[in-house]
């Protein structure tokens, strides 16, 4: 399974007070701009799970790419390079960038330090209360530091460049040199156009007949993978938990940048993938087909009736 997307959008604002959603995006291009090398510490903590990494990144001409020596990966401007034995290119056609959600504001905080270098805190807020808190270089306006918290407050993500230059290697600017495998858009995904204030992006054909479904709030984002049958996830995962959600059964797969949630409806296996808090994931599986079984009676009366 292909995932591409899953770092939740950075937003940097200049003027001091509260903004709203539509007043940020002009701001999301400077982060996107941003050129910056160095080493990130990443981790998530949730249910007295802890995942934590350190990763080498790069960041160039709206590309940032994480990993090193053989395994890395080059995501952005739904281009997709993955580094190593498995070397693949795939570009998604029709990209469509993210707006931010009406739901956010953000208020410009204090000046601070990170690394010696001058930056400002900025806090991201849903509903009155602080959802993310980022601590922005100043000259670069490269996210230094950030604290991801859940819908109790409670700290849910973080991340701290431990390593910082204003410079990368010279191979990230022959990024679009490399030859691309053409992923063509579905104008049908069977899923819906918005899950809990998250909106369909792009849909793609994955493996096996199945399907890609990219969701975004312009902060924070998910893909759904979808394929017929069921899957037996517990055979094919490591590191997962059982999870409850809504009174039903998932299973949960942490990591420092994301969470993966598995399961199987009646006549479909799902996966997914994204870096979205509990409480708003909590809120999109709701909405999105439920763990269960087909049953023989279900099976026989659509087969006789065809519903």
């Amino acid at each position: 399974m292909l995932v591409v997307g899953g770092l939740a959008a950075i937003v940097v604002v200049t003027a001091a007070g509260t903004a709203t959603a539509d007043e940020l995006t002009d701001y999301l291009e400077d982060a996107r701009d941003a050129i910056y090398s160095g080493q990130r510490l990443v981790g998530t903590s949730w249910d007295g799970i802890q995942s934590i990494g350190i990763f080498d990144i790069q960041h160039h001409g709206g590309m940032a790419s994480v990993g090193s020596g053989s395994g890395f990966a080059t995501i952005g401007d739904g281009r997709m390079h993955q580094g190593g034995l498995d070397e693949a290119a795939v570009s998604f056609v029709l990209h469509t960038g993210p707006e931010l959600d009406a739901r956010y504001t953000v208020a410009h905080g204090e000046a601070t330090k990170h690394l010696g270098r001058a930056a400002s805190v900025i806090d991201v807020l849903e509903a009155g209360s602080v959802r993310i808190r980022m601590v922005v270089d100043d000259s670069t306006a490269a996210p230094v530091a950030t604290e991801v918290f859940d819908g109790d407050g409670e700290l849910f993500r973080y991340s701290s460049m431990t390593k910082f230059t204003v410079s990368v290697d010279p191979a990230m600017a022959e990024f679009d040199d490399r030859e691309y495998r053409m992923m063509m858009p579905l104008e049908d995904a069977d899923l819906p156009i918005e899950l809990a204030g998250y909106r369909l992006v792009d849909a793609y054909a994955a493996p096996q007949d199945g399907r890609q479904a990219f969701y975004t709030d312009g902060l924070f984002s998910f893909s759904v993978f979808t394929t017929r049958g069921r899957a037996n996830w517990g055979a094919i995962t490591n590191n997962d938990h059982p999870y409850d959600s809504n009174g039903y059964n998932y299973l949960r797969v942490i990591s420092p940048t994301s969470v993966t949630v598995l399961w199987n409806a009646p006549t479909t296996a799902l996966a997914l993938v994204g870096d979205l808090p509990p409480d708003h994931l909590d809120q999109v599986l709701r909405e999105l087909p439920l763990p269960g079984t087909d049953n023989w009676m279900k099976r026989m009366w659509r087969k006789l009736f065809g519903y």
